[in-house]
């Protein structure tokens, strides 16, 4: 069998008790009744861990990951936190949330798939004072950066709250943990990054994840400081850790702590590990297990005995069995349950949904509706009015001329004045004002921890964003061009859009991402991409898109001040082409509303953001009576405002500049196909950008769809008959 060679860390760490159970120098902790915490804290781990595994054997759970062999590491360093601090955990912390009491039969339940909202109504929290625990992150490194954006919430309102979050060796090559060191040391985050190195990542060891000789000295290159210590040794974890935390109360930063430990099992229930490493390193291994190594030092003191151990171990059983009782009484989740907690209030694609599952699984078809309701039942209604967010009217005072990208930079302005919580977020935001000078003059009125310049990492921004926006701050982070999202994809799915409904609703990310979007500039590769059907194929996400000065104002201040994350597409070509007086006093627009431009009677033109300025022009030239419909929230879509304009009219047409395959286009097509096909009089067309990528500044003009082409595509349309 072709197994990798052992290779064995350096020994070049901090070490208290050694693997004989004898102690090098004097132990951080002599109090007996946290020396039984920690041992209790082993053994219930061990105790739930083998429990669950049997269940996943008998197809109660879905995987397990354990602990064996590396608990030391997460209950130190746990332990050296105390209330009101935070914990970004991946799966392979369990020590950890049972040290600070995490409700076990709520962990089993969902391992078993119960989903949050059904554990929520039936199964207790305890009130007592903890260590707030983020649900365990399953891409590895997310979490750090998220903790360190937690980290800088705490820095900048100046509160006594450290973050601390953990990564394995393995993880320490996603560009998540870079970015997080990075952040971590150019802003003194109060944070505290354990790596829980078990020489494992899955299949594939340490000496493969770096050429580094230890990964602590890692933490060099972006000037935190560093420890490393032996993660089989409760004691020196809990004394380096206490150390980093305190130096992190103390304002002076953020701290790397290297904890080298072995995964004494299987990376998890679907895995395999003797194909991989040799069994005479298994053994070498489990000679230094931090279990056996704190039980012969507590028995030497006098603390254990073997009654004493076995009365540990019964309640550890019974601990375990009772939890996974109550786990087990949990109802199956109401399939339906699916759909909460993606977005705040509902949409007429969320209620239509809804009620074809609840028909599918009443036995009915689902494809065979009248379109009025599914499911049979009053409240199934889905042409029921909207749960819109509450819109202020547009002021009819003091107005003021100003461009689109004048307007927003006022709305940051008025948002920035109006709530201390709002923060911007982004590379070259501050003295400069950005690329495109909409956050000129901020940082000069609200100072650096309100107008944050970062370093050059779109991940970072979005991940630190991510983190800051859990603990409260309503942060906007500018990303300076849409085609430089893509290195932040990452962190848009795995928190930015997923955050609130994997807390069943408990956390929510007040986010804002100013986006930059499309051509018409003759700027250079990457800077014209208009790709927004990543962004609206993705759930618990709104996008919106403003197409004047006054749209821009509104729908900024909206998702400024909105509890779900939002991006802002913004249409760079139309920053500074057009003026219009726009109201002094603020206001908003709905973030799940389209706009009425114009009225018609013949067709439908369906566009949004740059392709407005085109749509207007083109329908005062065509001899039709257009009735143009400016989207503006193209995630939730107002279906409904789509929907009746097709019926009134009998044509449709769609414009957009981004590419036409699987573009909104496509989507709207399908839309009034399904529920609106018996009062269309012609076939549906599309103007849009073609399936290639963004050309270079000679062609982009035979690109872009412009005025000529429109003008096509509605006489196109008017003409047409089936």
């Amino acid at each position: 069998m072709d197994v990798w060679d052992e290779r064995r860390p350096a020994e070049a760490f901090d070490r208290i008790l050694t693997p004989s159970g004898d102690l090098e120098r004097p132990a951080p902790i002599r109090d007996e009744a946290e020396l039984l915490a920690f041992y209790r804290t082993i053994v219930l781990t061990r105790t739930l861990e083998s429990r669950l595994f049997a269940m996943q054997r008998r197809g109660e759970v879905s995987i397990v990951s354990r602990t064996l062999g590396e608990e030391a590491v997460s209950l130190g360093s746990s332990a050296a936190l105390r209330p009101a601090d935070w914990l970004f955990p991946t799966y392979r912390q369990t020590p950890a949330s049972l040290y600070w009491d995490a409700p076990i039969d709520r962990l089993v339940a969902g391992l078993m798939g119960k989903e949050p909202e059904t554990i929520d109504e039936h199964l207790s929290i305890s009130d007592s004072p903890a260590v707030n625990v983020t649900p365990a992150y399953i891409p590895l490194g997310a979490n750090v950066t998220n903790a360190v954006g937690s980290a800088m919430a705490d820095r900048f309102r100046d509160r006594d709250v450290v973050t601390m979050a953990y990564i394995g060796d393995g993880s320490t090559s996603q560009g998540d943990f870079h970015d997080a060191l990075n952040f971590a040391g150019v802003f003194d985050a109060p944070a505290v990054i354990v790596c829980q190195n078990n020489q494992w990542a899955i299949s594939v060891p340490a000496h493969r994840q770096t050429a580094a000789e230890t990964f602590a000295q890692k933490a060099d290159a972006y000037g935190v400081p560093h420890d490393r210590v032996d993660g089989n040794d409760v004691f020196a974890v809990y004394d380096a850790t206490r150390d980093a935390v305190e130096r992190a109360r103390r304002g002076d930063g953020p701290t790397f702590v290297e904890c080298v430990t072995y995964r004494r099992g299987e990376h998890n229930t679907a895995d395999e590990e003797s194909v991989y490493r040799s069994d005479r390193e298994a053994a070498y291994w489990a000679d230094r297990d931090p279990l056996d190594r704190l039980e012969t030092y507590l028995v030497d003191e006098g603390v254990l005995d073997d009654d004493r151990i076995a009365a540990i171990e019964r309640e550890a059983e019974s601990t375990v069995a009772s939890a996974v009782d109550r786990a087990r009484s949990v109802p199956r989740s109401d399939p339906s349950t699916m759909f909460d907690n993606h977005l705040h209030g509902t949409s007429w694609r969320e209620r239509r949904q809804r009620a074809e599952l609840r028909a599918e699984l009443n036995g009915e078809n689902p494809f065979l509706d009248a379109g009025v309701e599914l499911g049979g039942g009053a409240g199934d209604s889905i042409h029921a009015d909207s749960e819109r967010p509450s819109e202020r009217p547009t002021p009819t005072g003091e107005t003021e001329p100003m461009n689109l990208v004048t307007a927003v930079n006022r709305t940051l302005h008025q948002e920035l004045a109006r709530d201390d919580r709002v923060r911007l977020l982004g590379y070259d935001v501050g003295p400069i004002g950005g690329v495109f000078r909409a956050t000129e003059g901020l940082v000069e009125r609200f100072g650096r921890e309100r107008v944050v310049d970062t370093p050059l990492s779109e991940n970072g921004i979005l991940g630190t964003a991510v983190g800051m926006a859990m603990r409260g701050e309503r942060v906007v982070a500018e990303i300076q061009f849409m085609g430089f999202l893509y290195p932040a994809f990452g962190q848009f799915m795995y928190a930015l859009a997923k955050t609130y409904e994997r807390t069943g609703g408990n956390t929510e990310v007040p986010l804002t991402v100013r986006v930059p979007y499309g051509g018409g500039i003759k700027a250079s590769e990457y800077h014209s991409e208009s790709t927004e059907s990543f962004l609206v194929h993705t759930p618990g996400v709104r996008v919106v898109c403003p197409s004047t000065p006054a749209e821009a104002k509104g729908l900024l201040a909206a998702s400024i001040r909105h509890p779900d994350p939002v991006v802002v597409m913004e249409p760079k070509r139309c920053y500074r082409t057009a003026t219009e007086p726009v109201p002094v006093e603020e206001y908003t627009r709905p973030l799940d509303d389209a706009r009425l431009v114009t009225e018609g009677t013949d067709v439908t033109l369906l566009t949004y953001g740059a392709m407005i300025p085109h749509a207007v022009t083109a329908a005062e030239r065509v001899d039709a009576s257009v009735e143009l419909v400016d989207l503006r929230t193209l995630a939730p879509l107002d279906v409904e405002t789509v929907l009746a304009s097709v019926r009134k009219t009998g044509r449709c047409a769609i414009l957009h500049e981004a590419r036409r395959t699987l573009g909104l286009g496509a989507e709207l097509s399908a839309l009034v196909n399904e529920h609106a096909l018996e009062y269309l009089e012609a076939p549906i067309k599309r103007a849009t950008g073609f399936d290639v990528h963004f050309p270079g500044n000679q062609t982009e003009d035979a690109y872009l769809p412009g005025p000529e082409r429109v003008e096509r595509l509605i006489e196109a349309v008017t003409d047409a008959r089936f």
